[in-house]
């Protein structure tokens, strides 16, 4: 998945509403211990993230930085719950108690799996060296996602510390799963078909936005922290055409293969598309627009009414990323034919098309509108695969718990809960009907955000310290605070705005 799209969309987003917005970014203070939690040890967290992130784990290959985690947890007082330990499908579990306590569970997961290190020549430091130069620790996992698991575990240890955990409410799980980046088969969906009742979860807190400064053009300084509060749905499609009049390129026929999909590849890219303001981006629209005030607040809040749909369209033409939050997209990722020589007509050609659903949306109706849009019953459509149909979390108490939190760690800051134009874990999650909310819970610079998936791929200990302060605090928000009682941690009612 990448990442990255989040937080670039962001950036993209509040330059294509300029002049109702304008947006610059600001990085963090060169303090890196200003946000350190007074609880957890600093040198021994740069080192358990530096070694773990020394354990190459690109996908498929999870087992050997899982058991890496295995012996450290074995270390602590945490309890050790090893679900599965196969190379390409190693998912285990630090709790606060047994998960045969069958108490209800705060679910903190990350994965373990890395994408492949590339352009290796382009690396200040290995991929996997886990290299700490005093201020940012890097490697391929630094911010997806081992620093994440590593801020969920160390603030589940600093809390199981602190408070006497004899019989509070809630389990606390962090959580480390396989395959996140190629669909979470052999992790979140695997755990969630085998272990749900095990785990017994009630909401989980995942990967997904972090903080930005100058994001509000009333209140430059205010950090905006994006939580996501659902995703697009994935569908990857295949299409074949077949035909038999192939032959030689100098004498080609008058509907071959390949020109019979490119005709019908440019009916889909020249569509209209329409806009789908879909609950979670009307809360999302209404929540920005509210902490920018004044008139440019006004328009935002009031995006998706009608008489600014010419507007809103024109966005669309000049933002890639503007468009993927409210529209359906499909991206042709990729067009072949057999191998042959360049003079030989292929008798059958294939494209993938990557498609991204809004919320709501009906996969088979929307196969139904590709096969429409590419008027050609020659050409065979098929589903490569899909990510699950997944509710938008609510904006309930555990998500009030969270802006909490962040609000603890990063005083006047302002929570905006947002639709994710990509897929995480978080939206398996989801699909079971799990409340699922996704963020990294530190400001980060956009330099850094950019190395996820690229080199150089860093995480600054500031940004560690302060993701751990983050995690503790909700875990104190939803432990200790009486809104989550045991008798009303059912009490999800959805704010209405």
């Amino acid at each position: 998945m990448l990442k990255c799209i989040f937080l670039k969309f962001i950036v993209f987003f509040l330059l294509t509403v300029c002049p109702l917005i304008s947006f610059s970014y600001s990085g963090q203070s060169t303090d890196t211990l200003s946000l350190w939690p007074t609880n957890v040890a600093y040198y021994e967290t740069i080192s358990l993230l530096s070694e773990y992130i020394q354990r190459e784990s690109v996908t498929g290959n999870e087992k050997e930085a899982g058991l890496f985690l295995e012996e450290y947890i074995k270390s602590t007082d945490l309890n050790l719950r090893v679900f599965s330990d196969q190379a390409n499908k190693y998912n285990i579990a630090a709790s606060l108690y047994p998960l045969d306590s069958n108490k209800p569970n705060i679910i903190l997961q990350s994965h373990i799996d890395v994408v492949p290190a590339e352009a290796l020549e382009s690396w200040d430091h290995g991929p996997y060296s886990g290299h700490f130069d005093g201020k940012y620790i890097y490697g391929r996992g630094a911010l997806d996602c081992k620093g994440v698991g590593i801020m969920q575990l160390k603030a589940l240890m600093a809390f199981k510390s602190d408070y006497d955990t004899a019989d509070l409410p809630f389990n606390i799980t962090a959580l480390f799963l396989s395959g996140e980046e190629t669909g979470g088969n052999f992790g979140a969906a695997y755990i969630l078909s085998q272990f749900k009742e095990e785990l017994n979860p009630v909401v989980v807190l995942g990967e997904g936005g972090a903080g930005y400064k100058n994001v509000l053009k009333n209140n430059p300084e205010k950090t905006v922290f994006g939580v996501s509060i659902a995703e697009k749905q994935s569908l990857w499609v295949k299409l074949k055409v077949v035909n038999e009049d192939g032959g030689h390129g100098a004498a080609p026929s008058a509907n071959y293969a390949n020109l019979q999909l490119i005709k019908s590849l440019n009916n889909l890219n020249t569509r209209k598309v329409n806009l789908l303001f879909h609950r979670s981006t009307r809360q999302m629209f209404r929540r920005l627009g509210k902490a920018e005030g004044g008139v440019r607040g006004f328009f935002i809040r009031n995006i998706n009414w009608s008489i600014l749909a010419p507007f809103v369209r024109k966005q669309i033409e000049n933002d890639p990323f503007f468009s993927s939050l409210i529209t359906n997209t499909i991206t042709v990722s990729n067009i072949f034919n057999p191998p042959g020589p360049p003079n030989q007509i292929s008798n059958y050609a294939v494209a993938v098309l990557d498609c991204r659903l809004v919320p709501g949306t009906s996969t088979k109706n929307f196969l139904n509108y590709i096969k429409r849009k590419l008027d050609n019953d020659n050409i065979e459509i098929s589903v490569i695969s899909q990510s699950p149909e997944a509710k938008p979390s609510k904006l309930n108490n555990y998500y009030k718990a969270i802006e909490r939190a962040i609000a603890e760690t990063y005083p006047q800051s302002e929570t905006i809960p947002f639709l994710f134009p990509a897929t995480s874990d978080n939206s398996t999650f989801r699909s079971y009907d799990i409340p699922s909310y996704g963020f990294i819970p530190a400001v980060i610079s956009e330099r850094d955000i950019n190395s996820i998936h690229s080199h150089n791929e860093r995480i600054s200990v500031e940004d560690l310290g302060s993701g751990i302060k983050v995690y503790y605090n909700f875990l104190k928000q939803v432990q200790l605070k009486e809104p989550f009682s045991i008798f009303n941690i059912f009490n999800d009612a959805d704010e209405e705005e």
